[in-house]
């Protein structure tokens, strides 16, 4: 008579809740991954847990394991999308080249990734958000316009970009390449990116670039 095949000993675990080791730090990459996907193309109100657990093909409960609400969910999973931004900025803007190359290196990478605009995205959020929460993204936020800012005052004590507030500057520049989240815009150059970089990169320089 056969016998009915007997699970391994410890291999069983509640109902939504998550495998131990490797395997839970992988369910929280991917959580945090799928949710960042997901907020920055439509926004915070827009995306629920249930989306976010069906894409990653586990329980609700899986994401209430590691994370305690949607607002912390979406403080984690931007702040850590921001701090990658910072530095792949950082290392585009510290190759050899001239100020402008990197610009538009900087410029096709994120038009790569295009979004919601961050600050639409913000006002949606913010009303979810507690006062700790709102200042993590802001300073994460801070960090890549800081990025770019010690980058335009290197240029401007070299005497190649106009004397100015260099954090003016890196707002001014990073609302500039937000134009190319629109796609009548896009479609000015034919949707190529290679083009569009140039040309917005030119402008933002044509601003910047010291006449003396």
């Amino acid at each position: 008579m056969n016998k009915k095949p007997t699970k391994e000993a410890g291999s069983t675990r509640p109902p939504g809740r998550p495998k131990a080791g490797a395997d839970q730090a992988s369910a929280y990459n991917n959580i945090l991954l799928t949710a960042s996907r997901l907020f920055m193309e439509h926004g915070y109100e827009a995306v629920s847990l249930q989306q976010i657990a069906s894409l990653c093909q586990v329980t609700k409960a899986s994401i209430y394991y590691h994370f305690s609400s949607k607002p912390e969910l979406f403080t984690i999973a931007i702040t850590r999308m921001m701090a990658m931004g910072m530095k792949q900025t950082t290392l585009r803007l510290d190759e050899p080249g001239t100020l402008q190359e990197r610009l538009v290196e900087v410029a096709k990478a994120k038009m790569r990734h295009s979004h919601i605009e961050t600050e639409t995205m913000m006002r949606e959020a913010e009303k979810h958000l507690d006062i700790k929460q709102l200042a993590q993204i802001r300073e994460a936020e801070f960090q890549i316009y800081a990025v770019l800012a010690t980058h335009f005052q290197r240029e401007m004590d070299n005497g190649y970009l106009r004397s100015a507030n260099p954090m003016l500057l890196a707002h001014a520049f990073t609302s500039l390449l937000m134009l190319a989240n629109r796609e009548d815009v896009r479609n000015m150059n034919g949707g190529s990116i290679e083009e569009l970089s140039h040309e917005l990169v030119t402008l933002f320089l044509d601003g910047a670039v010291s006449r003396t």
